[in-house]
């Protein structure tokens, strides 16, 4: 029978409402910028059709005895991970025609299990733990299966089953109350303060180079530190969130974080490079060096700029090769 208060079909259109405007905020860190318009589609539809089930089969099982509070609860359950799952079997690239079966079967886990859970009464920190390992064990036995079929190769089943859209954008969040918490005051800054700040310098720096570039100095650092530069370097407005100041003093930590290269001959490397601005016009130096930080803009316009102490071996050479680049990039539009 029905229950009273719960109307499972706007709730459903509500929750994959929700769902859409969360994937198409440009700066949100719930969904990745990379879905095509046909996937932020695909998981709208997915999400509404799942809750709408779900709501419906709660509403006509005579012999349950929900309440609105509690049915909404499951479903919203169902929403939030077939959203999550849903973007963690794009960026897994399982092929499209495997998704829905996938889907499917963790939603119909996480039904049985939540309900089960409410009619027991367990608290619901218990009941959300229990279902987080739910999802999770179900997915990888899942992608299994596709292993078993010939659908994925077991390093497709590596990449994909550890994907986590949850856990990305709870890293997100974190990394973005790091940034709006760190004291400007570099001295007295806790460890973890400082770390941010290394981090965020680095990145920083990082969102003016080639791709190429970032991603050699990306290969330098350990793994749980690529995660936070990353994050950073798409953070919108992130020079604005930091004292300018701290950021040039944060700059002449970096070397501790990025290994030095004994391949790299930084003063042959400067000594060609003060050799190409020294051929190039002022006021050229000075356009390329309009937009960016101050280190990076010393770097550019003083020649006496104390590199060396303020770089590392890597972030020279990439700087160099950048500028370099832009240079050559000026004398094509010229001629």
């Amino acid at each position: 029978m029905p229950i009273e208060g719960f109307d499972y079909k706007a709730f459903a259109q509500d929750l994959s409402k929700q769902a859409l405007e969360i994937l198409n905020q440009k700066d949100g860190n719930a969904a990745p910028s990379t879905l095509t318009d046909a996937e932020k589609k695909n998981i709208f539809e997915t999400v509404r059709k799942f809750c709408f089930m779900c709501g419906e089969a709660l509403s006509n099982d005579p012999q349950l005895k929900f309440n609105a509070e509690q049915a909404s609860l499951v479903t919203q359950f169902i929403g939030e991970w077939t959203f999550h799952k849903s973007i963690d079997l794009i960026n897994g690239k399982i092929p499209p025609a495997n998704r829905d079966a996938v889907l499917q079967v963790i939603a119909a886990n996480i039904f049985n299990t939540a309900k089960l859970a409410i009619i027991k009464n367990m608290p619901q920190d218990t009941l959300i733990n229990l279902i987080v390992e739910k999802v999770k064990q179900v997915y990888s036995d899942e992608l299994q299966k596709l292993v078993k079929k010939g659908v994925l190769t077991q390093a497709q089943f590596d990449f994909a089953v550890n994907k986590s859209n949850l856990n990305d954008m709870v890293q997100k969040n974190e990394d973005d109350a790091n940034i709006a918490n760190i004291s400007e005051d570099n001295q007295n800054a806790s460890d973890k303060d400082k770390k941010t700040l290394k981090l965020a310098a680095l990145a920083i720096i990082m969102k003016k180079l080639p791709k190429d570039k970032a991603n050699a100095i990306l290969n330098t650092l350990k793994n749980d530190d690529v995660v936070h530069v990353i994050n950073y370097m798409k953070m919108s407005n992130l020079e604005d969130k930091i004292d300018h100041s701290v950021i040039i003093k944060t700059l002449e930590e970096i070397k501790k974080i990025i290994p030095a290269s004994e391949t790299i001959n930084v003063p042959r490397l400067l000594k060609r490079y003060h050799k190409l601005i020294g051929a190039v016009p002022p006021q050229i130096l000075s356009k390329i060096a309009m937009n960016e930080r101050e280190a990076v803009k010393g770097f550019i316009l003083d020649s006496k700029f104390p590199a060396a102490d303020v770089f590392s071996p890597h972030v020279i050479q990439a700087l160099v090769t950048s500028i370099e680049e832009k240079i050559n990039d000026y004398k094509k539009e010229v001629h």
